[in-house]
C-alpha cells in the first residue's frame, strides 16, 4: 500500500496511506483528549482506512494497557507486533517509532520508562498531544505527580488559544497542578480549559478536584451541573458523578448520594477498576458516616471476585479488596493482600516493590478494620500512609484510606490521634 506524510490535528507528521485515515486519526486524537466514549470507534475507523498505520496500532496498545486488566496484555502485545510490522513496511518518523518503543517498554514491565520515552518526544515535538496525554495517564497511574506537573509546566504555555486542542492540554495542566496543591493556579487553568474546549471532561474534573480539596461543596455542585457537559464521555462520567456525590455527602444529603450511586455511578454493573473504585470508596464513606448501604456491596464483590489475581495495578487491587470485604468475602481479600506481598518480594527494589509493599500494608489494614481489630487496622493503615502515593490515584481517591485510618483510631479509643 502506498503512503505519504500528512499532518495531524497536532500539527505533527503522520505516516498514513490516505486522507481518510488521517481524518479518522484526528477524530481519535480529539476523542482521546475528551475522554469520549467514541474513542475506540474512531480508532477502529482509522485502522480500517489504513491497516498498516504503525502509530495507531501503538496507540491502541498503550490505551489497552491503561485499562489495567490482565487479559488485555495479550491484545496489547498483538498491537506491538502489528506496529513493528507496519513500521518495517514504511519509513515511519522517529516520533512514531518512539511511541512504538514506549509500548514495548510498558509491556516489558517498565511503565516509568515508557512515560519517559513519550516525554522525550515532546522535546522535539512540543505539540504532540498523543505523547502528552499518554504520558500524563501513565504518570497518574504511577502516582508520579512531580514529573506529571514538570512535563505540563514545560509544554502547556506553548498552547495558545488558536491551537485546536489547547483546552485539553490546559485541562491536563490543571489536574497536575491540583495534585501538587497549587489550587488557585489549577482552578484558573481548568476553567480556561473548559472555556476553550467544552468537551474537556478531564479539565472539568480537575476543577471539581480543586473545589473538593478546598471544601467548596456548593460551588462543586453548581460546577458539575446536570451532567449534560459530560454526556459524551466514557466511564469518566461515572467518576465525575462520584465527585458530585462527595459534594452531596459533605452537605449531609445521604439520600441523594444513594440515588446517584444507584442511578448513575453503578447504573452499569462493570468491572472496570475505576468504576469499582468509585462504588467501593463511596459505600465505605457512607458507612463511615453511619449510613446503611444495604446489599450494595454484593454487586461490587461479584465483579471484584474475577479480579482477585489480576495484579496489574495496586490502586485497583485495593478497591477490589475493599469491595470483597464489604460483602464479607474476607478470604478473597486476603488473597489480594498476599498477592501484593508476593509481588513486593519478587521485585526487591524499585517503584513496583514500593507500590506493592505499601498496598499490602493498606490491604491488611482494611482486613483488620473489617475484622473489628481497630488497633491493628490503625497500625497498618498508619504505616502505609506516607507511601500510598506510590499506588496511584488522586488525593481525593486516596483520602478514603485517611478516613479509614482516622475511623480506626476513633474506634480503638485513640480520639486524640484521629
Amino acid at each position: 500500500m502506498s503512503y505519504a506524510l500528512h499532518h495531524d490535528l497536532s500539527g505533527d507528521r503522520v505516516t498514513v496511506a490516505n486522507d481518510a485515515a488521517r481524518l479518522a486519526w484526528n477524530d481519535t486524537l480529539e476523542a482521546l483528549l475528551a475522554h469520549a466514549a467514541a474513542t475506540p470507534d474512531h480508532l477502529a475507523r482509522t485502522l480500517a482506512a489504513d491497516p498498516d498505520f504503525a502509530l495507531a496500532h501503538a496507540a491502541k496498545g498503550l490505551m489497552l494497557l491503561s485499562l489495567a486488566r490482565a487479559e488485555l496484555a495479550a491484545p496489547a502485545r498483538d498491537c506491538l507486533a502489528k506496529a513493528r510490522a507496519a513500521a518495517r513496511l514504511r519509513l515511519v518518523t522517529r516520533r512514531e517509532a518512539m511511541v512504538v518503543e514506549a509500548l514495548a517498554l510498558w509491556l516489558d514491565g517498565a511503565p516509568r520508562r515508557a512515560a519517559e520515552r513519550l516525554e522525550a518526544i515532546l522535546l522535539a515535538h512540543p505539540f504532540d498531544v498523543l505523547a502528552l496525554k499518554l504520558s500524563h495517564g501513565i504518570r497518574f497511574m504511577l502516582g508520579d505527580q512531580v514529573e506529571m506537573l514538570s512535563t505540563l509546566r514545560r509544554v502547556a504555555p506553548g498552547f495558545g488559544e488558536s491551537h485546536p486542542l489547547a483546552g485539553y492540554v490546559h485541562g491536563c495542566h490543571a489536574f497536575a497542578l491540583e495534585e501538587r496543591g497549587f489550587y488557585a493556579e489549577a482552578e484558573r487553568a481548568g476553567r480556561r480549559a473548559v472555556a476553550l474546549s467544552p468537551r474537556d471532561a478531564w479539565g472539568r474534573h480537575a476543577v471539581a478536584h480543586v473545589l473538593e480539596m478546598t471544601g467548596r461543596a456548593d460551588e462543586g455542585i453548581a460546577w458539575l451541573g446536570d451532567g449534560r457537559d459530560i454526556a459524551h464521555a466514557n466511564n469518566l462520567r461515572f467518576h465525575i458523578v462520584w465527585h458530585l456525590a462527595l459534594f452531596r455527602l459533605e452537605r449531609g444529603e445521604t439520600g441523594e448520594v444513594l440515588r446517584l450511586y444507584d442511578e448513575e455511578i453503578r447504573a452499569e454493573s462493570t468491572d472496570d477498576y475505576r468504576d469499582i473504585a468509585n462504588g467501593a470508596s463511596l459505600l465505605a464513606r457512607l458507612e463511615f458516616a453511619g449510613v446503611d448501604v444495604g446489599s450494595r456491596w454484593d454487586e461490587l464483590a461479584a465483579r471484584a471476585e474475577g479480579r482477585v489475581h489480576d495484579g496489574c495495578l495496586v490502586f485497583a487491587d485495593l478497591h477490589y479488596a475493599l469491595s470483597l470485604l464489604g460483602a464479607g468475602h474476607a478470604a478473597e481479600a486476603d488473597a489480594i493482600a498476599r498477592g501484593l506481598i508476593a509481588d513486593a518480594q519478587a521485585h526487591p527494589s524499585g517503584e513496583r516493590r514500593d507500590a506493592a509493599r505499601n498496598g499490602a500494608l493498606a490491604a491488611f489494614g482494611l482486613i483488620a478494620f473489617h475484622e473489628r481489630d481497630y488497633r491493628e487496622a490503625a497500625r497498618l493503615l498508619g504505616a502505609a500512609r506516607d507511601g500510598l502515593l506510590t499506588v496511584g490515584g488522586s488525593h481525593a481517591q486516596r483520602d478514603l484510606f485517611e478516613q479509614a485510618y482516622a475511623e480506626s483510631l476513633i474506634r480503638s479509643g485513640e480520639h486524640d490521634r484521629a
